[in-house]
C-alpha cells in the first residue's frame, strides 16, 4: 500500500534485458534513501509496486516482468531517466494522498499542457475508454505514482492540476505533450464500478 506522495526522485543507471519483454532495472537514488530497505521489500516506481532484488547503499535492482511490460511505460525507459520512488507505507506512517496499490491500470498521454499563474494544467487522454467511469471530478487519481486530484472529465480525457511543489519534487514537472505516464484509478471508484 502506497500513499501517492513521492518520497524521492531517482535515476535508472542500467537497463539489463533477460529477453523481449522481461527486464532488470538499477535505480539510483541519495546516499541514505534505500539505507534501511531490505531484499523483498516494495518500492513504489512511476506508481509501479517493484520488489528490491538487490540493494547496495545507494541503489537497488528490480525485475519487471511480462505483464508489467505490457501494460506501463516501462517499455519506453531509457538509461539516465528520473523516476518517481516512493517505499511502501507503514502502519506507524503519516497519511497523506490516497490510498494507492501500485497496480498500474494502463498509460495515458499528455494531450495539452497549460499554465495558469503559477499552477500547471495536464489533460491526459486514456488508451482506452473503460476506466473513464473510474475517474470523476474532484476525485482522485494516480499518475506514475503521484496522488492527484481530477479537476474535470469529458468523454476520455481528464485534467489535473500541479502546483510548484509537486513540479519541483516530482518528474511530472518533466512532462510535456504527447508523453506518456502511468495512471491508477482510485480503488474506492473500482469498488463503486464493481458493485453496480
Amino acid at each position: 500500500m502506497f500513499t501517492g506522495i513521492t518520497q524521492e526522485i531517482g535515476q535508472i543507471v542500467s537497463i539489463n534485458k533477460r529477453n523481449a519483454k522481461e527486464i532488470n532495472l538499477r535505480i539510483i537514488a541519495s546516499k541514505d534513501y534505500f539505507l534501511n530497505s531490505h531484499i523483498g521489500d516494495s518500492v513504489m516506481v512511476d506508481g509501479i509496486c517493484l520488489t528490491i532484488k538487490y540493494i547496495h547503499s545507494n541503489y537497488a535492482d528490480f525485475d519487471i516482468m511480462v505483464p508489467t511490460f505490457e501494460t506501463t511505460i516501462v517499455k519506453y525507459y531509457q538509461v539516465g531517466q528520473k523516476v518517481n520512488l516512493e517505499k511502501a507505507l507503514l502502519v506507524t506512517n503519516h497519511f497523506d494522498g490516497h490510498f494507492v496499490l501500485g497496480h498500474v491500470d494502463q498509460t495515458a498521454k499528455i494531450i495539452q499542457k497549460d499554465h495558469i499563474e503559477e499552477t500547471t494544467l495536464l489533460t491526459f487522454k486514456l488508451k482506452n475508454n473503460q476506466l473513464m467511469p473510474q475517474i470523476v471530478d474532484k476525485g482522485s487519481v494516480t499518475v506514475s505514482g503521484v496522488s492527484l486530484t481530477v479537476i474535470q472529465t469529458q468523454d476520455n480525457t481528464f485534467q489535473v492540476g500541479l502546483i510548484p511543489h509537486t513540479l519541483m519534487k516530482t518528474t511530472l514537472g518533466l512532462l510535456e505533450e504527447h508523453h506518456l505516464v502511468n495512471i491508477e484509478t482510485d480503488i474506492l471508484a473500482k469498488y463503486l464500478m464493481k458493485g453496480q
